[in-house]
C-alpha cells in the first residue's frame, strides 16, 4: 500500500541496517566512475524503518550534479529533488555516502556541519580513495553516527560488522538429499 513505509517514525535507537548487495555494488560503480573523472560522488541510501527499529535500505540515489576533486555542493533545489524522489518511492533517507579522493581520510568539518538528515542515529559514510578498488566492505570506510547539534561518533570496525548486514540477492540452498 502506497505511503505505508514512510509512516514508521525514526526509532529512538536504530538497530541494524540491512543493505542489499545490489545497492552496495551500484554505489561502488557510481563512485568509481566519478573517481575515474577525478571528482567526488554523493549518494543517498533510501529505504524505511521497521517496527523493530532497524533500517532496510532499498535504493541508492545519486544526484546528477557537477562535482570536482575534493568538492561537492548541493543546494536547496538538489536536496529537494532527492527528497521528492524518496517520497515518490515511499522511502526515507537512511544513509548518506560520499567519496573522498586518495589520502583525504574521513569526515571533515564541512561534512560534519552539513548532515543531510539531522536525526539521532543518522548515518554518514565517507568512502576513501574514490571507492577503489571497490566498495565491498563497510569496515574499510569511515562510518559516522549523528548524535546531535552537528556532533558525530565514528563507529569502530566491530560495531560496523554488527550493525550493517549486507544481504546477498541469490543463495543456493542444498537440500538434505544433496548433502548426503
Amino acid at each position: 500500500m502506497h505511503g505505508q513505509r514512510r509512516r514508521v517514525p525514526v526509532p529512538e535507537r536504530i538497530g541494524r541496517y540491512y543493505v542489499p548487495l545490489a545497492v552496495l555494488e551500484a554505489t561502488s560503480r557510481a563512485m568509481q566512475r566519478f573517481g575515474r573523472e577525478q571528482r567526488e560522488c554523493y549518494v543517498w541510501w533510501g529505504g524505511y524503518f521497521t517496527e523493530a527499529g532497524d533500517g532496510q535500505v532499498v535504493t541508492a540515489l545519486c544526484p546528477d550534479i557537477p562535482t570536482s576533486y575534493g568538492h561537492i555542493h548541493l543546494g536547496v533545489c538538489e536536496i529537494g529533488a532527492l527528497h521528492s524522489q524518496l517520497r515518490a518511492l515511499d522511502q526515507v533517507l537512511l544513509v548518506e555516502l560520499h567519496s573522498h579522493p586518495h589520502g583525504a581520510g574521513g569526515q571533515n568539518h564541512v561534512d560534519a556541519e552539513h548532515p543531510a538528515a539531522p536525526y539521532r542515529g543518522f548515518i554518514s559514510i565517507v568512502v576513501p580513495d574514490f571507492a577503489e578498488p571497490r566498495l565491498y566492505d563497510l569496515r574499510e570506510t569511515y562510518v559516522y553516527e549523528y548524535l546531535q547539534a552537528n556532533e558525530w561518533r565514528e563507529l569502530e570496525s566491530d560495531e560496523i560488522t554488527r550493525r550493517f548486514v549486507v544481504e546477498e540477492p541469490f543463495l543456493r540452498v542444498l537440500t538434505d538429499e544433496r548433502s548426503v
